[in-house]
């Protein structure tokens, strides 16, 4: 199974704010602290191989990564754009990296919008990475 201990290592090394682990995307959308970045492990995907004396397995786990800010009101005109600086950092740091444990470098798959709540926005980018098993 693949560990986000060196995720959070990297990531938090970047600086700005902590990234914490979650059980879960609705976890992760119960920040108490703004802006909240959170660490959340997907689906594996899992390739199984022949079977032989030295069969194998490919996973492919999505790691997820939760990104909140607070909703405001900013005057017209305002082009800070909050979600970005904060993105910014973290997918230059991730994207072609290789976590210990891993065969082949991260990929970013998407982000999107993952919820639009009354006080926060959440946002949440897909890695990917594989490993043999």
């Amino acid at each position: 199974m693949l560990s986000l201990t060196p995720w959070l290592e990297r990531l938090n090394a970047l600086g700005g704010p902590v990234v914490q682990l979650a059980a879960d995307v609705d976890a992760a959308q119960s920040a108490k602290e703004w802006p909240s970045r959170m660490l959340v492990l997907g689906r594996d995907t899992v390739t199984h191989h022949d079977m032989s004396n030295g069969a194998t397995h490919l996973v492919k786990p999505e790691v997820l990564l939760v990104t909140g800010i607070q909703r405001i009101n900013l005057p017209l005109g305002n082009t800070d754009d909050e979600l970005t600086l904060l993105r910014k950092p973290m997918l230059d740091g991730l994207i072609n990296w290789v976590p210990e444990g891993c065969d082949s470098a991260i990929k970013w798959q998407r982000g999107q919008i993952l919820a639009l709540k009354p006080h926060a926005l959440f946002w949440v980018d897909v890695f990917t990475t594989e490993y043999r098993w």
